[in-house]
């Protein structure tokens, strides 16, 4: 069982790190629970890493990473976590509106950094309307998700 600062070395160490990663790395199973979540956790509540969710794929940076957004991209999209964002017509019966999420990055890029809350309030949304959208970007790879606990942030650079 590794200790804290050795996950925070071995994320270091590569710079970057999925929970596959990171399991590949320390010799675990894929499937079933382990002490690594734990230790992710308890790195991301003292401030020495910050995940970021693209889709369904979380990628822990040490928080001292300083690279910008189109490069921190390039390196994902190279590594497959996430994909290029798809053009065309949205999947199901979800109908997305171009205005919409114009006001929204724009949102998001005047502030820098926004909670789903604060998003809300300002664009005079509801609760729906507002996940439907961040959630939309998220999982287009355009906006990035940072958790610290229970808090969610959204960014389009990294800090």
């Amino acid at each position: 069982m590794a200790t804290q600062e050795e996950v925070l070395e071995a994320i270091k160490q590569k710079g970057y790190a999925d929970l596959k990663d990171l399991k590949r790395h320390f010799g675990l199973e894929y499937q079933g629970s382990s002490w690594l979540p734990q230790r992710l956790r308890a790195l991301e509540r003292k401030g020495l890493i910050v995940s970021m969710r693209s889709g369904n794929i979380s990628v822990y940076l040490a928080n001292d990473f300083d690279c910008c957004w189109d490069e921190a991209k390039r390196i994902l999209l190279e590594l497959g976590l996430i994909r290029k964002r798809k053009r065309g017509r949205p999947k199901g019966s979800i109908q997305y509106r171009e205005e919409s999420i114009t006001k929204l990055l724009n949102f998001i890029r005047e502030n820098k950094i926004v909670t789903i809350r604060w998003i809300q309030r300002n664009m005079g949304w509801d609760w729906r309307t507002t996940t439907k959208y961040i959630n939309k970007l998220v999982r287009d790879g355009i906006v990035f998700e940072i958790r610290n606990g229970r808090l969610r942030l959204f960014t389009i650079s990294l800090i």
